[in-house]
């Protein structure tokens, strides 16, 4: 084979590979789907509170009415 007939030939493999292979990409946010894609994990994300820090604002509500039984001489530990 000539060099130039070579060379033509390379190419035509290397389009030929990038034609069968695939690839999943994110594009503004957005995912978009690569050949393999029904074939992917599904992620599930369970609903919650909207509200980020309620664990912290319930603790701090607990403990507001833990001191105000103190003061008030209600509550022993």
């Amino acid at each position: 084979m000539k060099n130039g007939t070579k060379l033509i030939f390379a190419a035509l493999m290397m389009a030929g590979a990038a034609a069968l292979v695939g690839c999943q990409l994110t594009q503004n946010g957005q995912t978009l789907p690569s050949p393999y894609y029904l074939e992917n994990q599904i992620q599930y994300f369970p609903a919650g509170t909207e509200f980020q820090y309620q664990k912290e604002v319930d603790q701090m509500n607990k403990e507001r009415a833990e001191r105000d039984l103190a003061r008030s001489g209600q509550y022993n530990q």
